[in-house]
């Protein structure tokens, strides 16, 4: 036998595979069932029967999956969006049921359509006779739905093409001509009206140009012509990758920002301005850690106070504003990446430190894969409750005539601070789009889990971790202490090191207390100035006194006026001893010659009025009659004076 039972052959007579069932040694035939019909065995003559080899059934392979994957690229293939509107597609059905039985009556039964007929069709459409007759004759010339859809016939607007020279000379000037922040189509318009007559082609229509500069130029590229490359990739570009938390305190935000409401002092009620806010917020929970708020500019140093806070749990905090038992802010913690934007003080070195050598990765926030976490989050704070205070003003309104929020202000800032965390308490209880409070995700992450207690990461030293972010100062040991911006602070742990280089961290909340970094510690030092009395307790009060006050080594307007008679009295002392010196010879001459030197009478002031001299202003001649002119100033300085 040459073929097996099972085995799978090919027939002369037939298309299609078939199966071998059986071999009929009588008339020398197999019994054969075909593979893809349904169909009863049939009996073959074994001259009949192909044998499939092993190349032709890989090429059959080959063949299939070449087709299947050409059929696998061709769904990928986005599918051209219909023409039509919904409306248009549903209407021009509704016409088909109506007007392809007309078109059938006059197709295969060769008769006309009765006036019957056609009452009941426009009475289904609701259409007149002339509408209906049209239809009729749309569909006669193209017997399709689109036929019959609503809408003007005709090409639409811009579907005209030209000779494909023209075409090409609007795409380039589309390209090329419109560029800059000051390009426009009326440049495409020029570009393309000067290149066709260049070439000698007729030039389209201006309304022509600018559909076409519409359909060559897209949205992104126009932006990009007008801003940039990057304003068009910040708009259009999409970040399927972007950031995803799993649990909270994976990310942590930061940010500072002005505060939308003026305070005032508790004591005068003058007005004092805007305090800053620093806000530390968790990514995955959309919940607050810690903030600050000061007059102060926004530095490291308020970026420690926030982190200090966010650390710490928050009982103490609320018992001391007197909002414990009323509020409870359950959130606090060591994130494991701070992430923030390029601002200076947000990325300092001590604070990039600080954080790398407490296990908290410092990372360089990107917009807009990062998103807006802690915009949002500061947007919960200043537009949506800051601004209904009194004295608030919106960060980026005009002010209207008259208008004067510092008259309205009535809170100071210890107010606005309890204010923050009443509502910072309550935004913790408000749902998202996942319908979950922040209160809620914080809890998923925290707290009893499968019989497991987890509690948010601290740190084992926070007050070092605050000391750490601060401003440091790097100076040397004097003999005296250790100095710093005026400031005379104790050895402490360098006593007899005179010169060594320290690091040393001033506390801008109390100056009168540092910290010097000794053998990987902060050690405590204190002010020592003999005038530490009259030093002020914060940097910013400092700071002032060293900007506004007398200035080191200046005199004052008191000393500037004794300086200038100092030097009157130099001046008269010098015009003294010319004088001596002058007499002195006068002395000498007359002694070895009595008449050498004759007196002079300085002559009077010369009246240019009658041109003669007023009374006593003859001046005398000498013996060779000549005049003798009024010596003005001191007299001049004799050979050798110079060195009296």
């Amino acid at each position: 036998m040459d073929y097996v039972v099972g085995e799978s052959v090919f027939l002369k007579e037939r298309d299609g595979i078939f199966t071998v069932l059986d071999f009929d040694a009588e008339n020398n035939s197999y019994v054969i069932q075909s593979s893809g019909r349904l169909e009863p065995p049939a009996k073959a003559h074994r001259d009949s029967l192909l044998k499939i080899s092993s190349d032709i059934t890989e090429r059959i392979r080959g063949e299939v999956l070449a087709d299947v994957e050409q059929q696998r690229l061709e769904a990928e293939k986005p599918k051209p969006a219909c023409r039509y509107t919904d409306d248009q597609v549903l209407t021009a059905k509704a016409r088909v049921r109506v007007i392809e039985p007309l078109y059938e009556i006059e197709k295969t039964e060769g008769r006309k359509i009765t006036s019957a007929e056609k009452d009941q069709a426009m009475e289904s459409l609701g259409i007149k006779m002339t509408v209906l007759n049209d239809l009729l004759f749309r569909y006669r010339e193209w017997p399709d739905w689109e036929s019959l859809a609503p809408g003007k016939p005709g090409r639409r607007k811009g579907e005209t093409r030209f000779d494909q020279d023209v075409e090409d000379i609007m795409a380039i000037a589309s390209k090329e001509d419109v560029t800059g922040t000051g390009g426009t189509v009326q440049a495409a318009i020029n570009g393309t009206q000067a290149r066709c007559l260049e070439g000698n082609k007729v030039a389209p229509s201006p309304s022509t140009i600018r559909r076409r500069h519409k359909q060559n130029t897209s949205a992104r590229q126009a932006l990009a012509n007008e801003k940039g490359a990057k304003a068009a990739s910040d708009k259009f570009n999409t970040f399927d990758h972007g950031t995803r938390t799993t649990h909270a305190l994976e990310i942590i935000h930061a940010d500072n920002s002005p505060l939308d409401c003026h305070a005032i002092d508790p004591k005068t009620e003058r007005w004092l301005g805007r305090p800053n806010l620093t806000m530390i917020v968790d990514a995955h929970t959309r919940s607050y850690l810690g903030f600050a708020l000061s007059f102060r500019a926004p530095s490291r140093n308020t970026l420690a106070d926030a982190m200090l806070m966010a650390i710490r749990p928050k009982d103490a905090l609320l018992e001391e504003f007197g909002l414990k038992g009323k509020f409870i802010w359950i959130q606090y913690g060591a994130g494991e990446i701070y992430r923030v934007d390029g601002g200076g003080d947000l990325n300092a070195k001590t604070v990039l430190a600080g954080l790398a050598k407490n296990g908290i990765h410092p990372d360089r926030r990107q917009r807009p894969q990062s998103g807006g976490k802690v915009e949002r989050g500061l947007g919960k704070i200043n537009p949506l409750f800051i601004q209904r205070l009194n004295g608030a003003i919106a960060s980026n309104r005009k002010m209207a005539r008259g208008e004067n929020p510092q008259s309205m202000a009535t809170y100071s800032i210890t107010d606005l601070f309890a204010l923050i965390i009443s509502q910072i308490c309550i935004w913790h209880e408000y749902p998202g789009d996942d319908h979950l409070t922040p209160n809620q995700l914080w809890l998923k992450s925290f707290g009893i889990h499968d019989g497991v207690i987890r509690v948010p990461r601290t740190l084992p030293d926070p007050e070092q971790f605050w000391i750490d972010l601060l401003h440091e100062h790097h100076v040397s040991v004097r003999r005296e202490g250790i100095l710093a911006i005026e400031l005379l602070y104790e050895v402490g742990p360098y006593k007899n090191k005179v010169g060594t280089p320290v690091r040393l961290k001033i506390d801008h909340n109390n100056i009168h207390q540092a910290w010097v970094e000794f053998n990987g510690k902060w050690i405590r030092l204190k002010l020592i100035n003999s005038n530490r009395d009259d030093i002020p307790k914060t940097m910013w009060a400092w700071n002032i006194k060293r900007k506004f006050g007398q200035k080191k080594r200046q005199l004052t307007i008191v000393g500037l006026r004794y300086v200038n008679e100092q030097r009157k009295l130099i001046t008269d002392t010098q015009l003294r001893r010319l004088e001596e010196s002058r007499e002195l010879q006068e002395r000498v001459l007359k002694s070895l010659s009595p008449g050498l030197l004759q007196p002079i009478e300085l002559a009077e002031p010369f009246s240019p009025a009658d041109g003669k001299t007023t009374k006593g202003s003859q001046a005398t001649g000498t013996s060779n009659g000549c005049s003798v002119s009024q010596q003005r100033g001191p007299a001049p300085p004799m050979m050798g004076d110079d060195d009296l």
